[in-house]
């Protein structure tokens, strides 16, 4: 979805400059990085750097221009052109331009007066105060330094029946640490606690995953918005289930501690559809082998649909390997539903792809997903000297393969009434 500002400020410079000479920060560069980047680039925040002023957007210039001109910032990894999501956070082709005629020209200031205001943040709760609030009993202490952490923390709703809820929302403790969050839930309930309990302090580690096959919620990451669940249908915890909450720490240098709150929004009226996940696996999950210096290593998988279903969203995850990801269909008639492509995946930005307009599958249709994986000795992320043969496992030193999507059934209706909250 494209940004008012920022559009307004590309069609400005179209229009309106006589010349790349005349583009300066505060007319027509701010607009841009105030909409688009300063979730993230503020104090307090994930990104490394501040982008509020003109003196932190002057500084780091030349490195705003190199990665906005690949396409690697603002975070935002789907193919262009294959299809609309509603939480598209790139830059169009026009606000690219303005950056780099900026950076071109002498990174002009302006008048300060043209500028637009520094936005408001809101570090609460977006979608209104929820029915329910959860965090574990203490802040975690984070070390100062060392590897990435993975840690799951189990939270108990203390639910005595199933309940709806079409709004799962993070607020991160730390957020200079807090890297991303996934929000499991063990429905039985008994399983989470068992590994928490098997390991000393509070939380045990999860590399990968929760370590069992969970129902999956959203969580956070850096640039995500909250969002109600798709009209007429919810997320079903039953009762007596745990919500698994795994961290990921990205270690800063200095020691820090977290205390993150998840808060559920009880669906005011039960919904028809239960919002599911299910996953395409790669090579058939644990076959999964990817051999030693293999720079494009191709794997693919798919999914029969049994039912007719709604796709709204899609995840696509691998690990530090991971270089590319392909999700589509194929309806029975063979035609090919192109759903999501990530042609530069990135380990540290597993975004939650949402469906401008969702997908429906009939029963007969097929869900595949081709992954590419470099584990040669120029993989960015590569973490063997020499690289070595690397299979399917939960750490982030071993891979995956899997094309996670959100949908509904479409025959299903719980409620017995009409989709409403």
């Amino acid at each position: 979805m494209r940004s008012s500002l920022a559009g307004a400020a590309s069609l400005l410079f179209l229009a309106g400059v006589a010349s790349a000479q005349d583009v300066t920060y505060a007319e027509h560069v701010a607009p841009i990085l105030m909409e688009n980047c300063v979730t993230c680039h503020r104090p307090g925040e994930v990104a490394p750097m501040s982008l509020l002023t003109y003196e932190d957007a002057s500084r780091y210039a030349r490195q705003i221009g190199v990665q906005v001109s690949e396409r690697r910032m603002p975070p935002w990894h789907a193919a262009p052109d294959l299809r609309d999501y509603t939480n598209d956070r790139s830059l169009d082709d026009a606000e690219i331009d303005v950056i780099e005629q900026w950076v071109a020209t002498g990174v002009k200031r302006g008048a300060d007066a043209l500028a637009p205001p520094i936005p408001t943040f809101n570090d609460s709760w977006q979608l209104g105060e929820p029915d329910l609030v959860l965090s574990w009993d203490s802040p975690y202490q984070v070390a100062a330094e060392g590897d990435d952490e993975y840690r799951c923390f189990v939270l108990d709703p203390k639910l005595e029946s199933d309940q709806w809820v079409d709004v799962v929302e993070v607020i991160p403790g730390n957020r200079t640490v807090d890297h991303h969050i996934v929000i499991y839930i063990d429905q039985g309930g008994t399983i989470a606690p068992r590994r928490d309990e098997a390991e000393p302090g509070e939380g045990y580690t999860c590399f990968g995953g929760p370590g069992f096959q969970a129902y999956m919620v959203p969580g956070w990451g850096p640039g995500y918005v909250a969002a109600e669940t798709p009209a007429g249908s919810g997320y079903l915890l039953e009762a007596g289930a745990k919500i698994v909450v795994q961290m990921h720490y990205h270690k800063n240098g200095t020691a820090q501690e977290d205390l993150t709150r998840v808060g559920l929004r009880y669906a005011r009226r039960p919904p028809q559809r239960v919002l599911y996940n299910a996953y395409a696996l790669g090579a058939m999950g644990f076959g999964l082998r990817i051999p030693a210096g293999e720079s494009n290593h191709v794997v693919t998988g798919q999914y029969p649909i049994s039912e007719d279903i709604t796709i709204h969203s899609l995840v696509a995850h691998m690990h530090y390997l991971g270089k590319a990801m392909d999700i589509w269909a194929t309806l029975p008639d063979g035609t090919r539903v192109d759903l999501v492509t990530v042609p530069r995946f990135d380990f540290y930005w597993q975004t939650q792809y949402g469906l401008a307009e969702p997908q429906r599958l009939p029963a007969g249709s097929v869900v595949h997903m081709e992954a590419t994986f470099d584990n040669s000795p120029e993989s960015p992320y590569q973490h063997s000297n020499p690289p070595r043969e690397v299979t399917f496992g939960e750490a982030t030193t071993d891979e995956m393969a899997v094309a996670v999507f959100f949908h509904t059934r479409d025959a299903e209706n719980l409620s017995g009434g009409s989709p409403s909250r």
